[in-house]
Formats: C-alpha cells, structure tokens, sequence
C-alpha cells in the first residue's frame, strides 16, 4: 500500500506542499501578529502618553487658575473651570467660605492635602476627584477638579491610576482601589518616569496590551490595559485563520491530487497495461497516446520504439533460425554427398583393388604388387579427404596449438596477409574457437563474394580484450546500420559472428562500402589460461 503510486505522490507531493503551505500560512500569520503587536504596544504607549499629559496639564492649568484667584472674593471664583468646587480654610482649619456648600466640604476635610500639594484621587457622586491646596496668609485656599471619565481615555480597555508603591488610587471600579497592583507588568518603567507599552498575562491566563505613562506634577502613573484578542481583529486571530489555511490548503491538496490522478497516476497505469501487453506479444499496444504529462508521453514513446525493436529482432531471429536450419540440413546433405561420392566410391574402389590382388596373388605376383600399389593411393587419397571433412568440422590444429596457428593457417588457405599485434597470449578454448570461426567465415566471404585481390588479417592483444580484423579490396556491399537489420538484408553469416561474440560479451562490427571493400572487425574480453 506505501509504495503504490497514489500514496507515494500524496506523501513526496502533496504532504510535503501541505506542510510547505501551512508552514507559510503560520509564517505570515505568526509575522503579522508579531507586527500588530508592535504596531499595538506602540498606539497604546501613545494613547496612554496623550491620557497621562492630558490629566498631568488639566492639573497644571488648573494649579495656575487657583494661583490668580482671590480668596477673600468668593464672588470672583470660577466654579466651571473647579468643577468639583472650590473653598477656603481658615488658619484653625474651618472652612469660611465653599462652593458649593460648607456640608460638602466639610465631608471632604480629610481629603485636603497639605499646601502644595493633590490629594489623591477619591470617587464622589459618580467622579474621581483631586484636591489641590494652595497656602495664603489667611488659611487655604483649596480647589476640586474632576478627572477625566477613565471610560474615555480607553474605550476598548481599562485605564487607571497607581501610585508610586503600585497601588491603584483611581479606577472604573471603585471596589478595587487600594488593590496592590506592584507586579503589573508597566509599574516599575511607569515609576522611573519611562512612557512606552508592555505585554502582560493576569490571573486568569488573559493576555493584555499595557500603555504607561507618568503624569506630572505628581508622582502617579497612568496605565491603560487592553486585552489582545479585543485589539486584534478577529480575521488575524490564529483561531480564526488556521481554518481558513486548512481549508485552503485542503482545496490545493485535492486540486494537486486531481492533477496527478488524471495526468500521471492514470496515463501511467494506462502505459503499465501497454506494457504488460506487450510482454504477452503485443507489440502495437504502446502506439495509442495515454495522455497525461509531457514525461509520460516521452515514456510511452520510448516504449514503443523497444517494443517494435523487440519485434523486429524477434523477426530477425526467427528468419536467422530458419536459416540456420536449412544451413544445417544443406551441410548435412553436403557431408552425405561427399561421403557417398568421395569416400564411398573410394571405400569401394579399395575393396575391388583387394579383390583383384588376392586373385593375381598366385597367376600374376607382378599385378598383384601394381593392384597393392593402386590400393595404397587410393587410402591415401580417402584418408586426406575423410581429414578434410575433419579440420572443416574441429580444426584440429586450434586445439593443438592454438589460436595464433590455426589463423596463420585458415589466412594461408584463404591467401591472406597474417600479423599479430601486442603481446601474445592464449585465451580459453571456447574464445579461441569463437575468434577462429569469425575469421574462417570472414575470409570465406572474402573469397566467395568479394572477389578480392587483397586480404589482410590482424590479430591484436591488449589488457582487456583481443580483437581480430579482417579487411578487404573486394566490390563490398550495403551494411546494414545496426546488427538487428543483418538478418532482414540476409546477412546470416554476420548475424552468426555477432551471436557468436556476444555469447563472450563481445561484438563485431562491419563497415563496408560498394566498391571500397570490407572490413569485419571483431572482439572478445580476455580471459587468459596458463601456457
């Protein structure tokens, strides 16, 4: 099942353009969210900036405003920049005149701070407050300025106010004032003056955007949380878009399957059906297009160029083996005819003479010495051709003394030109016998067919192979390109060599031209054996 084609392209394609696709997705997403975190900290650290600079010049304006006011006037004081009042104290500390009322401010006296000081914030009717004292010869004269609504200065989150031990001093939910909030991600930065932004995780695994800032005059800081996943838009949320990347990764994925089913998986199982055809003998089952990719039609191309080659040598072979059947019932009925019209009638003669000479033996002693003479010519005559048929069957000299030799001797017959190159050597019999038989059927041809005036043959050794050529000035002919075309043009002598050296791994080639003669050369790798 893991090394069927479909489960291969989908684990080496398309898994790997998955992973490749949803490694890119979180990249993206992973870098967009490390932006929108910068982008955020960064508005967030300006949002609290602006908050903190606003509350720090209300303070400052109105510290000013409180500084050019009369106290001894209370006709002249300007209740609508002191939105929470103004009053003043006398030297014991009672309040002589107040704006609204006396009660309020009596509710309020210990919430005054010392002159020169603001009160820290406190929740009235609704407000945070802050109280600013400023000292005259006469007592205090004290003024009430309500803080911005918090609810303004973060619209998607908490803005609040801590002191300089990190408590809270001013929030949207009064209950939470004096709440020790030291280890508030911003707290210490906020402290040391520094205005900017932070992440920070509370007790319930929230992750929140922290803006800080200080806020001068005083010695408070303001901070702004937001939580993330309110900031960041819910389309870039890794919940929100790792299902769309999936989903989107799963449409790509199906459309790579598709794509494969129909233009590879298809046209390959398409030409492995070809091929098996072809293997039962139907060599015209690769000559249909099966479609899909360019590589895949290149295939089934090559198939088919095997396939009609595989015919044409099958041809060949059968024409060569026909050929070679009647070769051998022609030498055959060769070998019957010399036996019967040489050896035979010879045979017969002889036994005629032996007759004639046992019957001269005693009338005619002198005939019978001329009968005995004519008997022993012809069994010489008989026993030269009987070892004729022999050296044509087994040259009986390869055997005896070698390769080198029994050349020398088949050239010699053929009257042929003999040399020897490279360092001699005896090879086994089987190759000797192969190197002998090209050489003996070459010149055969030579001499049959050539009609050559000049034949040369050279025997070369090397390290690795030993090759034999035979060359010649004769009329030549039309070679065949390729060794598979020998037997269509005939040449079964040629196609015998090239069996013949192939058996050993070796080759023959033939390069011949009309009128410019031939050469047949031909090569065995060595295989040496002791002298």
């Amino acid at each position: 099942m893991l090394r069927s084609l479909r489960t291969q392209i989908l684990l080496w394609t398309v898994l790997p353009l998955a992973v490749v696709l949803i490694g890119i997705a979180y990249l993206g997403v992973n870098s967009h969210q490390g932006a929108m975190r910068e982008l955020v900290a960064e508005r967030d650290g300006a949002l609290a900036r602006v908050s903190a600079a606003r509350i720090s010049e209300l303070l400052t304006d109105r510290t000013r405003d409180l500084a050019n006011l009369d106290a001894s006037r209370p006709e002249t004081w300007n209740t609508q920049i002191f939105d929470g009042g103004i009053a003043f104290l006398d030297a014991q500390g009672r309040v002589a005149n107040a704006s609204p009322s006396h009660e309020l401010w009596e509710a309020r006296r210990d919430k005054i701070p010392r002159a020169g000081e603001f009160s820290e914030p406190f929740f009235e009717n609704g407000a945070w407050l802050v109280l600013f004292a400023r000292p005259i010869q006469e007592g205090i004269f004290v003024g009430a300025v309500k803080l911005p609504v918090f609810e303004t200065l973060a619209p998607r989150g908490t803005a609040f106010l801590v002191d300089q031990q990190g408590k809270i001093i001013a929030h949207p939910d009064p209950a939470l004032v004096g709440t020790d909030f030291s280890m508030h991600a911003g707290i210490a930065q906020v402290m040391h003056g520094e205005t900017g932004a932070t992440f920070h995780y509370d007790t319930n695994g929230t992750e929140l955007v922290v803006g800080y800032a200080p806020i001068a005059p005083t010695n408070w800081g303001l901070l702004i949380d937001e939580p993330w996943l309110v900031v960041v838009a819910p389309m870039f949320q890794y919940t929100v878009l790792l299902p769309v990347v999936l989903v989107l990764v799963a449409v790509i994925a199906l459309g790579a399957i598709y794509f494969g089913v129909r233009n590879v998986i298809r046209p390959l199982e398409n030409l492995a059906q070809a091929a098996q055809r072809i293997a039962f003998g139907d060599y015209h089952a690769a000559e249909q297009r099966v479609g899909g990719v360019r590589e895949i039609e290149e295939l089934r191309e090559t198939l088919n160029s095997m396939a009609k080659q595989v015919n044409t040598a099958q041809a060949a072979m059968q024409t060569y083996i026909v050929a070679i059947t009647h070769s051998q019932e022609d030498e055959r009925k060769h070998l019957a005819r010399e036996l019967h019209d040489d050896t035979i009638q010879a045979l017969i003669a002889v036994r005629q003479r032996i007759e004639m000479a046992q019957r001269a033996l005693t009338k005619d002693p002198a005939l019978a010495a001329s009968k005995l003479a004519e008997l022993k010519e012809l069994t010489t005559e008989a026993v030269e051709h009987v070892r004729g048929f022999v050296r044509d069957l087994r040259p009986t000299y390869l055997d005896e003394l070698g390769l080198i030799p029994a050349l020398e001797t088949v050239a010699r017959e053929g009257n042929a030109r003999f040399t020897i190159k490279g360092e001699e050597k005896r090879l086994d019999a089987e190759r000797e016998l192969v190197l002998f038989r090209i050489t003996q059927e070459a010149l055969r041809n030579a001499g049959k067919h050539a009609r050559a005036t000049e034949v040369e043959v050279v025997l070369a050794f090397d390290a690795n192979e030993v090759t034999v050529a035979i060359q010649d000035n004769g009329v030549g002919f039309d070679a065949p390109e390729s060794p598979n075309a020998y037997a269509r043009a005939g040449h079964f002598g040629l196609m015998g060599m090239q069996e013949r050296a192939q058996l050993f791994g070796g080759n023959v080639y033939v390069k011949s031209q009309r009128g410019k003669g031939t050469k047949v050369v031909a090569y065995v790798p060595t295989q040496t054996v002791p002298m």
